[in-house]
């Protein structure tokens, strides 16, 4: 497992699979920019939206600000509270993440070839197992 980790992080299989997914041009994408543009299917506010991604709330204002200079997302205020900023995907938004996310389909169909319907489904369950384990693993420590 120890293995599968690191190689899931940091392995040179995963450097050719980001790159292929996330470009390496002028239009490359950064993973995490990516994680932002699948949830930008409607506004959000940027406290809901730290807490979906599960970051600190000044990771996701760094990379808000990226992503609106790159054209990919813009900040306005909320109506009726000022305070409260919102964060809306754009145009170039929508067809970067479109572009990337069929990418990541087809990548993924490949990779998963080799299983059956069965398989792919088990694989499914236990990763979300795994990850709510996770979940539970962080939260237990961060308090």
């Amino acid at each position: 497992m120890g293995r599968a980790w690191r190689e899931l992080r940091r392995g040179a299989a995963t450097a050719v699979v980001r790159d292929q997914m996330f470009g390496t041009d002028a239009e490359a994408i950064e993973p995490g920019h990516m994680d932002v543009l699948d949830l930008l299917d409607r506004t959000w506010r940027m406290g809901d939206l730290t807490a979906a991604l599960r970051v600190d709330p000044s990771t996701i204002t760094r990379t808000i600000q990226r992503m609106e200079a790159d054209g990919l997302v813009v900040r306005t205020p909320a109506t009726g509270d000022r305070r409260v900023v919102t964060v809306a995907i754009t145009r170039a938004g929508r067809r970067i993440h479109s572009e990337v996310a069929q990418r990541r389909s087809d990548i993924l169909e490949q990779i998963l070839d080799p299983l059956d319907d069965d398989e792919r489904e088990q694989l499914v369950d236990l990763l979300e197992q795994f990850i709510a384990s996770l979940d539970v693993y962080v939260r237990d420590r961060a308090s």
